[in-house]
Parts: structure tokens; C-alpha cells; sequence
């Protein structure tokens, strides 16, 4: 079919062209019999599907619901472990998961300032404590033996 014709049959079918588009196309189906025939032959096959249409929608056989009813109560819900088994939540889930691992991680260093030191347990804290100028006024750091004695008395007394 011709351009004037293919561009507008939308509109040649619901007989909705325009006044100034009306001439242009009736000029082109005067002159070219192809787009005559083609343009006959839509609106032939339009017609006979339109001639499928039913007056009435159909009623369900008897028993249709309750069959289907029972099918849906057999089948019951779903297990929550057959969520973890589809390969797309299982991608989303990894994908969340390491996420979540970045995003801790950078709030760990965010807040240690990048010192592994601040980062340790109570328990690694009080096993290598830091001297303070003012525990070294105490004699701590001097004495090998009262620093054993004061690690077990601060372990001693730990709790959770």
C-alpha cells in the first residue's frame, strides 16, 4: 500500500479522516487499484471477525467455582523457604546482604576514626590496657607483678 493510504488506514477504517486528509486519500484511490483491493480486503477480514463476536457471555458449567475453589484450597500457601529458592529474591537478597556488609563496615571505620584499637573487645582492651600519664603517676606499668594482680581483679570483676 501507498504512503497516503498506509499512514491514515486507522482513521479510512472508523471513517474519521479529516476534510483536507479525505480529499488526498479518495484522489489516491481513484488512481491506484493495489490500495483499493488492500484497503476492500481489511474490511472484509474486519467484518468477518466482528462477526465472531458473541451477543452473550457464556455461564460456567455447573460446579466451575466449587472446582476451582477446591483446587486453590489444595494447592494451599506457598512455603516461605520457596521464596528463598527463587533465583531472582535469592540475587536480591545477596545483593542486599553485601550492601549492608558495606555500609557497616564504613560506619566501623566512620566511627573508629581508622584505629583497629578501637575496634577491639573489653576483654583484648583490658589485656593490653594503654598507659595514661596518670597511671603511670599510679605506678602502673612499672610493676610487672601489681599489673598482673590489677588485670585479674578488673577481669575478675567484668560482666557482660
Amino acid at each position: 500500500m501507498h504512503e497516503p493510504v498506509r499512514s491514515q488506514l486507522e482513521d479510512i477504517l472508523q471513517g474519521c479522516l479529516r476534510a483536507g486528509e479525505k480529499e488526498k486519500v479518495a484522489a489516491h484511490l481513484a488512481v491506484c487499484a493495489d490500495c483499493v483491493a488492500e484497503l476492500t480486503a481489511i474490511r472484509l477480514h474486519s467484518g468477518a471477525i466482528r462477526g465472531l463476536r458473541t451477543t452473550h457471555a457464556p455461564e460456567p458449567a455447573a460446579g466451575f467455582y466449587a472446582r476451582v475453589m477446591h483446587r486453590v484450597e489444595e494447592q494451599g500457601l506457598p512455603s516461605f523457604w520457596n521464596l528463598l529458592l527463587d533465583p531472582v529474591f535469592g540475587r536480591r537478597l545477596v545483593y542486599a546482604t553485601g550492601a549492608l556488609f558495606l555500609l557497616m563496615a564504613s560506619f566501623l571505620l566512620a566511627t573508629t576514626g581508622g584505629q583497629p584499637e578501637l575496634a577491639r573487645t573489653p576483654v583484648e582492651m583490658m589485656a593490653q590496657p594503654r598507659v595514661t600519664p596518670a597511671a603511670a603517676q599510679a605506678g602502673f606499668g612499672v610493676d610487672v607483678r601489681q599489673d598482673r594482680e590489677y588485670f585479674l581483679a578488673t577481669m575478675a570483676s567484668f560482666s557482660d
